[in-house]
């Protein structure tokens, strides 16, 4: 059973207690061109890391103050600037090359969709020998906005090493 299909129906469950309307359904050609766009999205995300183009893979964090980003169950980033501000630091030779698959996006309504995939995330020092590099799984809470779709919620986790 796919793992997103209780919690929209958890969501859908509390917007009618709350009163909220239920959103339209998507029709399939408008959750294909979200699935698309997302992908493209997530594309970016990959060429901007490997190109070590920090201040591009920062503008695809959400700005709004419910941005939250957690690594290995704890709360990381509260907020984009944060997410900025280490990118900032970031080396301008490190490159970080990433590996997605399994990966399944979920349109959920118009302008909001779900990620989630596993990874490997290869970090690349020019001038290193060894690198430092890891795998795991992501998953994602995106929101369209003008610029096309942003990062609003995102956790990562990685498997434990076998050392």
């Amino acid at each position: 059973m796919n793992r997103l299909v209780p919690c929209v129906a958890v969501a859908a469950v509390l917007a009618g207690a709350c009163g909220v309307p239920a959103a339209q359904p998507l029709t399939a050609v408008h959750a294909a061109a979200i699935r698309d766009s997302v992908q493209a999205t997530l594309d970016a995300y990959r060429r901007y890391s490997a190109a070590g183009q920090w201040d591009s893979l920062a503008t695809l964090y959400a700005t709004e103050p419910e941005f939250r980003w957690l690594e290995q169950g704890a709360v990381r980033y509260r907020s984009a600037a944060q997410i900025r501000e280490a990118l900032r630091r970031s080396s301008p030779t490190t490159r970080i090359e990433t590996d997605y698959w399994d990966t399944e996006i979920v349109p959920l309504a118009p302008g909001v969709a779900t990620v989630a995939t596993a990874f490997h995330a290869k970090f690349l020092e020019s001038g290193r020998s060894t690198n430092r590099e890891f795998s795991g799984v992501l998953d994602m809470t995106l929101v369209h906005r003008d610029g096309g779709w942003r990062i609003l919620i995102g956790h990562s986790s990685s498997r434990p090493s076998s050392d």
